[in-house]
This record gives C-alpha cells, sequence and structure tokens, in this order.
C-alpha cells in the first residue's frame, strides 16, 4: 500500500492531468495491523516546562516561535475567554464577508483567526468570488489561516486528486498575494480510508500549514452497536484518543519529510449523542488528553480549536458550555502556559521531555513535572511518582502534575521514578541550590532568579460607571497607576494592533489614532508626541501604561479616588 500511496502521492505532487480517477483498493489488513499498532502503543514518558527556544521552528506565515494558539468557535467561546485563536466559516461562494457575531468578536479582539471555507463541489469554485473574500477580510487588519476546501477526503471533493490539487493551488496562489494571510490544507482525521488523504496533498509551495479535523467520538457513524473491527479502522469508542488520531497525519508528514506547523484546525470531544447517553466517564480523559497530551507530544501542535457548538439533530455533540466539569477542565488546560492567549503573546514555557538535557530553574522552590500516561483500555490510570523509592505524590488525571519542592532534597544525584498501570520509569536527576536536571549537573550559568510577579494592588477602573475586569490587574509604579492598555482602549470602541518587531501598540477610533511603544517616554495620538511620567512597559505579556494619557488619549476625562483606589473614566 505504501508504495501505492507513494507513486500517486508523486503524481499529484507534480501535477498529474486531471481525469476520472481510479483508486486502488487498500490492503485492508496492512492498514487495519497499522492502527492496531497506533491505538496499542504505549505512551508513557515525563514532561518538564522547557525553555520555549526548545521548540521546533519552520519559519513558515503566522508560525509562532514557540507555543500554541487555543481557539474555539468564537460565537460559542465567551465563558472561556480570553484565547489565542476564533473559529469561524466561510460557506462556498456566496458569502463574501464574515457572519455576525463573528465579525465583530475578530475586528474587536487581539486574536488570530482560523477560516474554515466549506466548498460543497469543486464545479462552483468561483476564483473572482475568493479574491472578494479576501479583500474583505483583509479590511479586518487581522492574522487569518485560510482553510481551503477541508475534508476532501470525506466529500465529493475527492473525487478526482488531480483536479482537488489543481483547485487547491489557484485558491493558494490567491491566498498568498496577502502578508496577513496563510494557507492551510486540513484533511479529516479518518475520512475514507479507500482515499487516503495522501493523495491530496498539493505541494509544500502552496502550503503554510498543516491541519487536520480531529474529533473523538464514542460511536462510529453513531451506531451504538460499532463492531470491533471499524473502532480500530476508525479509532472510535475505546479508541478515540486525540494522540492517536492525529498519528496518522504524523506519519505522513514524517515519511514524506513535509516540515510544516500543524494545527487541529477544528476538533472535540463527544459529549452526549441524541439517544441521551451519559458521556461524562468517557469523555473528560478525553478532553484531558485532547488539550495536555498533545502538545507535550507533538510541540508542533502549534494550534488548536475546539468545536463548541450547540448543534441540534442526531449524531454526536461536542458542546462543553453546559456541563461545568467539561468547562472547568477546558479553562484549566487553557490557562498553563504553553498556550498563546493572544495574538502577539509567547508562551512561558513548552513542554519538553524531561531527558532533554535542560537545567530547570525552581520558582518557589517548585519544579513541575508532568507525566503522559497512555496505555491502551486504561482511561482511570494513577501517576506515582517516587524519589530515591520514597512515595512523594499520586495523579489521578491528565496531565498528572506533581509539584516537587527542590528545596527538600539535598544537593547532588537523585533517583525519580513514575509508576502507572504496573511499569515504572526511572530517571536520574542533579539537583544544585536553586537548580535541577535530568541525566546531568544543572548549568548554574543559565539559571536566572525569576523576578516575583507582580502584585495586584487592589485597583478598580470605572468606565462610565462600570467596572472593568483584567486578567492583568492595574499595577502601581514609581507612583503612577498603570493599566492594560489594550483591555483599556477596547472597551473605549477602540480598535487595537500590536506589532511585535518593534513592540509597539497602536489603537485607532474614528479619526483619532494613538501609538505606544514599550520602554518609550512618549505616547503619539495622531503623530503628536505626549511625554509620560512612567514608560510602557510589559506585565505578563500585558502592555502596561499610566492610565491618565491613555484614556486623555481619546479625550476622557480621568480621575483617582485614593480611599477606594479607584481610578474613574469618562468619555
Amino acid at each position: 500500500m505504501k508504495k501505492i500511496i507513494s507513486a500517486i502521492l508523486s503524481l499529484t505532487l507534480f501535477g498529474a492531468a486531471a481525469g476520472a480517477y481510479n483508486f486502488p483498493e487498500p490492503d485492508w489488513g496492512a492498514l487495519l495491523r497499522e492502527r492496531k499498532t497506533m491505538e496499542t502503543s504505549t505512551d508513557f514518558e515525563l514532561y518538564v516546562e522547557g525553555n520555549a527556544e526548545s521548540a521546533p521552528y519552520y519559519g513558515a506565515k503566522l508560525e509562532p516561535r514557540a507555543g500554541t494558539y487555543l481557539g474555539m468557535i468564537a460565537e460559542y467561546s465567551e465563558p472561556f475567554l480570553p484565547l489565542g485563536s476564533y473559529l469561524t466559516y466561510v460557506q462556498d461562494f456566496g458569502q463574501p464577508d464574515l457572519y455576525y457575531p463573528a465579525n465583530k468578536m475578530i475586528g474587536n479582539d487581539n486574536v488570530v483567526t482560523m477560516v474554515g471555507w466549506t466548498v460543497s463541489s469543486l464545479d462552483g469554485i468561483n476564483y473572482d468570488a475568493i479574491r472578494e473574500v479576501m479583500n474583505n477580510l483583509s479590511a479586518y487588519n487581522k492574522p487569518m489561516f485560510i482553510r481551503f476546501a477541508n475534508e476532501m477526503n470525506c466529500s465529493p471533493l475527492g473525487d478526482d486528486p488531480d483536479r482537488y490539487v489543481q483547485a487547491f493551488r489557484n485558491a493558494a496562489n490567491i491566498v498568498h498575494e496577502y502578508p496577513n494571510f496563510a494557507v492551510v490544507w486540513s484533511p479529516n482525521d479518518m475520512g475514507a480510508l479507500d482515499r487516503p488523504f495522501e493523495y491530496y496533498y498539493p505541494g509544500d509551495e502552496y502550503v503554510d500549514w498543516v491541519g487536520i479535523s480531529c474529533y473523538m467520538t464514542k460511536y462510529f457513524t453513531n451506531e451504538q452497536n460499532t463492531k470491533l473491527v471499524d473502532s480500530q479502522y476508525f479509532m472510535t469508542g475505546d479508541y478515540a484518543w486525540a494522540t492517536n488520531k492525529i498519528k496518522p497525519l504524523m506519519k505522513f508528514l514524517s515519511d514524506y519529510g513535509i516540515q510544516k506547523p500543524v494545527m487541529i484546525s477544528e476538533g472535540g470531544v463527544a459529549r452526549y449523542n441524541s439517544f441521551g447517553d451519559d458521556y461524562t466517564g468517557w469523555h473528560e480523559p478525553r478532553l484531558r488528553n485532547m488539550l495536555w497530551n498533545i502538545i507535550m507530544k507533538y510541540p508542533q501542535v502549534k494550534m488548536i480549536n475546539y468545536f463548541n457548538n450547540p448543534m441540534n439533530g442526531h449524531g454526536e455533540h461536542y458542546y462543553i458550555t453546559d456541563y461545568p466539569e467539561s468547562v472547568n477542565i477546558f479553562k484549566e488546560a487553557a490557562a498553563n502556559g504553553a498556550y498563546l492567549r493572544s495574538a502577539d503573546a509567547a508562551p512561558d514555557f513548552v513542554f519538553s521531555p524531561a531527558n532533554n538535557g535542560e537545567t530547570l530553574a525552581a520558582r518557589d522552590g517548585i519544579v513541575k513535572l508532568y507525566t503522559l500516561a497512555y496505555f491502551a483500555n486504561r482511561p482511570d490510570v494513577t501517576v506515582t511518582y517516587k524519589l530515591d523509592g520514597v512515595w512523594i505524590h499520586e495523579a489521578k488525571n491528565i496531565p498528572y502534575i506533581c509539584n516537587f519542592d527542590i528545596n527538600s532534597i539535598t544537593d547532588g544525584e537523585h533517583t525519580l521514578t513514575i509508576e502507572a498501570a504496573g511499569q515504572s520509569k526511572r530517571y536520574q536527576l542533579y539537583k544544585r541550590g536553586n537548580a535541577m536536571c535530568f541525566g546531568k549537573e544543572p548549568d548554574l550559568s543559565a539559571v536566572q532568579t525569576p523576578a516575583p510577579a507582580p502584585q495586584d494592588d487592589g485597583i478598580s477602573v470605572l468606565l462610565n460607571g462600570k467596572t472593568l475586569s483584567f486578567d492583568q490587574p492595574p499595577v502601581i509604579a514609581e507612583g503612577r497607576t498603570l493599566v492594560p492598555l489594550r483591555a483599556i482602549f477596547e472597551a473605549m470602541a477602540a480598535a487595537v494592533d500590536w506589532e511585535q518587531d518593534t513592540k509597539t501598540a497602536t489603537a485607532r477610533r474614528g479619526r483619532v489614532t494613538v501609538e505606544i511603544t514599550i520602554g518609550d517616554n512618549k505616547i503619539y495620538k495622531n503623530g503628536t508626541p505626549t511625554e509620560l511620567d512612567v514608560p510602557a512597559q510589559l506585565v505578563n505579556d500585558r502592555t502596561m501604561v499610566p492610565a491618565r494619557a491613555v484614556a486623555e488619549a481619546f479625550d476622557a476625562q480621568v480621575g483617582w479616588d485614593g480611599g477606594s483606589r479607584t481610578v474613574t473614566i469618562n468619555y
């Protein structure tokens, strides 16, 4: 089968003539054996919070140096904000722009956007309409990922791979005319197994990111009496784990040397079905696996978009807003420092295998340890941590976190053991002062004492009498109250953009344009500078500026009540 795929891939990569297509019959036995190997392979590995510079980087359009955007369908994302990306859609060629309220949210928020461009048929492709949509989307002045004609391997789009490839290339050439857009090629995870997604790859020149639709379903085709072999072929039921379902795609990229960042363009874990089944015990560990384990095992996955949609009708559903435990699982994962919370953010860390030799600096004496523990048909694993043979911690839920207190151990060599499902794995660690390293002595010259986190100074901000909320609270610096620039400006109905290279924020409202650069003691209003008492500065990846200067930039009145520690802004 691999020889057949290789030959066909060569045809599609180099533009074979379009025409009727005859798909070879797969070797079903070989395919089943391959699936079983993927599904039953144990993943048991210790991870740490590593340096972002260790993450793979391919230099693709809109690719972050490190970290992963976590997103959701825009109009159903409110309980989970802030997120780094929004998922939205364009339907065929009769929809020239984004629909409401996604268009408003995308225009106002500092996010990247995954635009799923659903195409029903290759017969109806209108390239003039593609350019019209691109022109409309470019007006948002936001980074966008254009996922054109996706899931071709399970729809009529895939009837003729050569014709599909040519159509995709034509569309990609148009999208690439726009600097803020990246092209995403994105098949369905399993699709029709007699139409492997390898047949449809259009070539590296036309693809910036490789995506996949990745859904964990309990029943194959919503059939409660799913046959075991169907569950194995399509990785449903007991075999439906995100770290399994992405393996065929990762194997394809490896086999053909394709160096691209990867995304789960859209995906989810079934939460309920039309039969009224309770999926709680099945759903929760798989949701954790999708949100935690994917970015541990595959750091080249740099975007995950969750399909949180309350769709009506039959089948399995992925909507989690109505389920508090699922909401909490998502929020907990979204808050981990490996996810990017805005379009211009950098990660606090990336997950790295413990044995990669990186020196780890403790924060408040703690080094966080994580274990990827996947054992086939074992969703209820408990991970035990032991130091020098003595129990120190037990974790029952993914990602099996251990807050390892290195102040409690002596300098020198120690043995850390992780145990789960009757298996164990040992790691030698070396501790020196505030640092540790697995496998070798820590490099103390590489350790910087972490700066203390900025404190919440208990300051409130009232805008036209309404209390604003912030993910980074206002702080006092050099006797001046600093507030998060974006939150204030957007609350005043201004659009805000961020230029990473110059670290400059630009806000626009009506005819007023305001610019401010990190470290600069001036703020520019329509090009005219005004001195700041305190320069703009970054605090937890948020641009913080003096409250008075920000508000007065848009002609607002600013007051300060020292007794209640409240900034009042009226405009």
